[in-house]
């Protein structure tokens, strides 16, 4: 069975900038307690309609020091994460016990309960108890947040395009970001690299999509028919990590070659985006 990947969800927890060092936060207070109280009203209105759904929340992701760094664009950190993750894809498949995600961690303790319940349904009884949790969760977040949306993934969809739209602004609208992006930019071009984009949010992502392209086109084969996929979705590709290893040696060097261009860009840009990724995240309660 071929494993469907959400390109948004990937998104999401590779942050869309590079490796999981460079894009991880830790949960702020407030964004923990949006939390718990959603999955205790998520619990209760599903209870109602007639549903079990465990009120989970994991426990809150504690950054290592070398994270940290990285975070905040210091290079040496930076350097080392990508000289073994390069821009997070390929590594996915070479090291999956590095990675905090359950897809790549069957054993986590810390998978949600949930799942389970899920995939004991029949496919009937899956549509109606994921029709009564869009319903729920939308009555959840407006009741907590005060935000209207229609399912989970329309939540994140919205805290995502509001992410985006204040990097475009403060990001995109900075003079000292945007010099030292087309500084980075002709750097790349001087090492044969393509920058369809130079606007500081376009550079920062441009090697993670690049890659992510690649990994999508490796998971359509003649044997796997995606069309029926929902929009934003494909088939991950079957990689052991010895075929995957030689995919990530080339993204390694290609990781390294955009931080050495971006050395100076990376320390100005990161904190900033960090600043705006924890502003939004205590904003919807996203931890």
């Amino acid at each position: 069975m071929r494993r469907a990947a959400a390109l948004f969800a990937l998104a999401l927890a590779a942050g869309c900038g590079g490796t999981p060092a460079e894009t991880a936060t830790e949960p702020s207070t407030q964004a923990q307690g949006v939390e718990h109280r959603k999955e205790a009203e998520l619990a209760t209105c599903m209870k109602g309609k007639g549903f079990k759904y465990v009120a989970f929340v994991a426990k809150g992701r504690k950054l290592s020091e070398q994270r940290k760094a990285a975070n905040s664009g210091d290079h040496a950190a930076m350097q080392a994460e990508r000289g073994k993750y390069g821009f997070g894809h390929f590594s996915l498949y070479v090291y999956p016990k590095d990675f905090d995600s359950p897809m790549y961690k069957p054993d986590n303790p810390e998978i949600d309960p949930n799942w389970a319940i899920q995939t004991s349904l029949s496919e009937q009884q899956y549509k109606a108890y994921n029709t009564a949790l869009d319903a729920c969760y939308a009555s959840a977040i407006k009741k907590i947040t005060g935000k209207t949306v229609k399912s989970s993934m329309d939540y994140y969809e919205q805290a995502d395009k509001t992410k985006t739209q204040v990097k475009a602004r403060e990001l995109d609208g900075d003079p000292a970001l945007t010099e030292k992006a087309a500084t980075m930019a002709d750097c790349l071009k001087g090492k044969g690299y393509r920058v369809p984009k130079a606007n500081p949010t376009a550079l920062a992502t441009r090697g993670w999509e690049e890659t992510r392209a690649q990994v999508e086109h490796l998971g359509k084969t003649d044997d796997v028919d995606d069309s029926k996929l929902p929009e934003g979705q494909f088939y991950e590709p079957t990689l052991t990590p010895a075929q995957a290893r030689p995919y990530l040696t080339k993204e390694i060097k290609a990781a390294l070659d955009d931080l050495e261009c971006g050395k100076d860009f990376y320390a100005a840009y990161l904190p900033k985006e960090q600043e705006i990724d924890g502003k939004v995240n205590d904003e919807y309660g996203l931890s």
